[in-house]
């Protein structure tokens, strides 16, 4: 299965991209995925008189093998190459949490990136039609190499000062602040500010899991990719999610939580295989289970997930189910990446 593929990791991920002066200094790495040699050779033509180092990939799975390598400064990659190597591929690739603050261009016929090339909407950070323009192609690169400012828009990051009161009610003003005006509040000048002060409140809570998701979020708190905002605003509703646990039955039912994430990743294989086979009422009858009990467990994106799923196996449409059965592998993958919860503290709470 790809997803057995896919867990081989480099051993230390590097730290996120950030917009610095140091990419000026040094040669930024650009690695281009296209299946054609014609076409990479075209592309590297185009790029050889600027101060680039250039990596080639033909396959999304060679792109993946290189990316974990070490981190590019910019992906040119051609959606076709993903089309060939399948959608499963291809989301994993695009939302891969490392990579969400390396900015991707989309390489396509068409500017829009249409639904046939079978590619999760909202995935890239701009796009270049092709045929290429030799005239133009190098200032089109060099516009996603400089460094982008982030927004820092007018959100009111109304901070507590009692957090050590109460720590579980201070964790949650927190969140409400950083919460408040997402996603743009990704960006305003308090939020590190908030997080600090969170990654204190779950120190003193000594819960790891939520320690996990906080430094996540750290990382990715200016990294203005299309990726790197959803992946924050779903870890912000990941702490806020754990917050709001009853701290006296969190240990009884983190193991019940886990049982049921690891038995929703065995059942994705399954889903797999029904969307292949076309059994359009298993995938139905799974959907309305998943939007029954998500919630149960305290996963409130399973049931919107299960709720989306049921609706397309209704409607028979194959390119949305295997974009919802990505989205459930994602968001197992970063539930189940941090560890186990540790005791909660009971004073303060």
């Amino acid at each position: 299965m790809i997803r057995d593929f896919l867990t081989f990791r480099r051993s230390a991920a590097p730290a996120g991209r950030t917009a610095t002066p140091a990419l000026a200094a040094r040669q930024p790495r650009i690695l281009i995925v296209d299946g054609q040699p014609d076409s990479l050779s075209a592309i590297c033509l185009a790029l050889s008189g600027e101060s680039y180092r250039l990596e080639t990939a033909d396959t999304a799975r060679a792109a993946l093998r290189k990316v974990w390598a070490g981190l590019p400064d910019l992906i040119l990659l051609d959606s076709r190459v993903l089309a060939t190597d399948g959608v499963r591929l291809a989301s994993r690739l695009l939302a891969d949490d490392d990579l969400a603050t390396v900015p991707i261009v989309a390489m396509t016929e068409t500017v829009t990136c249409p639904q046939s090339i079978r590619v999760p909407r909202g995935a890239y950070d701009g796009h270049i039609q092709k045929p290429i323009d030799a005239g133009t192609f190098a200032a089109q690169v060099c516009g996603f190499l400089q460094p982008q400012e982030a927004a820092c828009p007018a959100v009111d990051l109304d901070l507590p000062s009692d957090v050590a009161l109460n720590r579980r009610i201070g964790l949650a003003k927190l969140l409400d602040a950083i919460e408040a005006g997402l996603p743009d509040s990704q960006f305003a000048p308090g939020v590190r500010t908030a997080l600090g002060g969170c990654a204190r409140v779950a120190a003193g809570l000594q819960h790891d899991e939520l320690a996990g998701y906080l430094e996540r979020a750290e990382r990715l708190s200016n990294a203005s990719t299309v990726r790197a905002r959803s992946r924050f605003r779903l870890i912000i509703g990941l702490c806020r999610e754990v917050t709001e646990r009853d701290p006296d039955s969190a240990p009884e039912m983190a193991e019940l939580r886990v049982a049921y994430l690891d038995r929703r990743r065995a059942e994705l294989c399954g889903l797999e295989q029904a969307v292949h086979d076309g059994d359009f009422p298993a995938i139905r009858k799974a959907g309305h289970n998943l939007k029954g009990t998500g919630t149960a467990y305290g996963f409130e994106e399973i049931t919107e997930i299960g709720r989306s799923l049921e609706e397309a196996a209704e409607d028979g449409d194959v390119f949305v189910i295997e974009t919802l059965l990505d989205r459930m592998d994602s968001y197992i993958g970063l539930v189940r990446a941090t560890p186990a919860p540790g005791p909660i503290d009971a004073a303060g709470i």
